[in-house]
């Protein structure tokens, strides 16, 4: 049910992010104003996830999920009446979209943590998977759906139908019939910035976490910010608007979820680290295909490439999270690694859409493609034991992290 309805609320949110992004693209002709709007939809989890943390930790977290989709569609549903008014400044839609995009990272730890609490530990990869397979179904059908509807109606209609979508999501999650209460520990009873503090340091104390947040750092940096750049790529190297973004965008999804599938089968005969390794240069060729593309075929084709590798380096690193956090401070340790994402999202998309926008799309992304290989040769070469720690040969006990076990060595391996 909560899949499903996930799905749906999927194929709403990649409406809006191709329709917005293309109106700004089409308005302003810039990287970095239209970078904004992606900006504006992935970032928020770097400011508002350590609070939702906290909330996932301390209440009901199918509540807590609940309260901030109903939030977000009412706010998404503001964002489609100011456009209908003809509201196109990037600043005043981004700044809307903020709004609904932190509301719903308020909810987001708390999903996140109800999730491993409705399969076993051995499935928790799968889990993820099936997280990424929703996500870029939406992906694939959403810019589909925005491409051909969107030369029908009105972008109002279509943010509007994305406004829907958030409720119909807090309908589906209203109808399971059960509680999510997180376990309590000393820490439980604390203030806010010692509960903080606790989730912390119980992040800075499993290694499994700490690889996480490595992953998705080098992720989002370097990789990522090609996705929220699409409208303006189109527009700026092939002299395509919403059709052509959205095309890209289905591609990637359609190479995601190959990715996501392929992971999910390879990690048990070759492990998660060898796995990693192997992406890097997927990766980087693809990247450079798609900086260098000749033609739109030539890169759709360099784009399914990214989807893969980018998709299947997401589930790896989020599935090793998942796996070794806490469970009474599973909400918070999630939520860090949530807002460690979007803070470098935030940070790649500037730098990139900034290249691009006083050299060139293609030089920002052939100097993305090279700095994420320097970036993952230098987190490689500081950490020599990582390897054991992506494939679980350094577990930690699944007991709450005492804050006195921490006080002496945080950071110990």
């Amino acid at each position: 049910m909560i899949w499903a309805a996930g799905m749906f609320s999927d194929i709403g949110t990649w409406v809006q992010l191709v329709v917005v992004g293309s109106l700004v693209a089409r308005e302003s002709g810039s990287a970095l104003k239209t970078g904004l709007i992606a900006m504006a939809t992935l970032v928020p989890p770097g400011l508002c996830a350590p609070i939702g943390g906290l909330l996932a930790d301390r209440y009901d977290r199918r509540k807590v999920f609940i309260a901030g989709l109903f939030a977000q569609g009412t706010v998404t549903a503001v964002l489609a009446g100011a456009i209908a008014a003809g509201a196109r400044n990037p600043l005043v839609l981004s700044g809307i979209i903020l709004v609904s995009s932190s509301v719903g990272s308020l909810a987001n730890p708390a999903y996140s943590a109800m999730l491993p609490d409705l399969v076993p530990p051995e499935e928790l990869l799968a889990m993820v998977a099936l997280g990424i397979y929703s996500w870029n179904s939406g992906r694939i059908i959403g810019p589909l759906i925005a491409g051909a509807v969107g030369v029908v109606v009105s972008p109002a209609w279509t943010v509007g139908f994305n406004a829907i979508t958030f409720l119909f999501m807090a309908a589906a999650v209203s109808t399971v019939r059960r509680t999510f209460v997180p376990p309590h520990d000393e820490a439980s009873a604390a203030g806010v910035r010692e509960r903080f503090v606790d989730g912390w340091r119980a992040l800075n104390a499993v290694p499994g976490c700490r690889a996480a947040v490595a992953i998705v750092v080098l992720l989002n940096l370097t990789i990522a910010p090609f996705m929220g750049l699409l409208p303006i790529y189109a527009k700026a190297v092939f002299d395509e608007g919403t059709r052509l973004a959205g095309t890209f965008s289905s591609v990637q999804g359609v190479g995601a979820i190959i990715g996501t599938v392929s992971v999910t089968t390879l990690a048990v005969r070759l492990g998660r680290a060898r796995i990693v390794t192997l992406l890097i240069p997927v990766l980087f060729v693809s990247y450079l295909g798609f900086a260098l593309a000749p033609s739109p075929l030539v890169a759709a084709i360099a784009v399914a490439g990214l989807g893969l590798g980018s998709s299947s380096l997401f589930v790896t690193g989020m599935s090793v999270g998942q796996r070794d956090a806490p469970d009474a401070q599973r909400g918070r340790v999630l939520s860090l690694i949530q807002a460690a994402m979007g803070i470098s999202y935030g940070l790649g998309i500037l730098w990139i859409g900034g290249v691009g926008d006083g050299f060139g799309l293609r030089t920002a992304f052939v100097c993305g493609a090279v700095s994420m290989v320097l970036v993952a040769l230098l987190l490689s070469g500081s950490s020599p034991g990582w390897r054991a720690v992506v494939d679980g040969g350094v577990t930690s006990p699944s007991r709450p992290v005492d804050l006195d076990d921490l006080g002496a060595s945080p950071a110990a391996p």
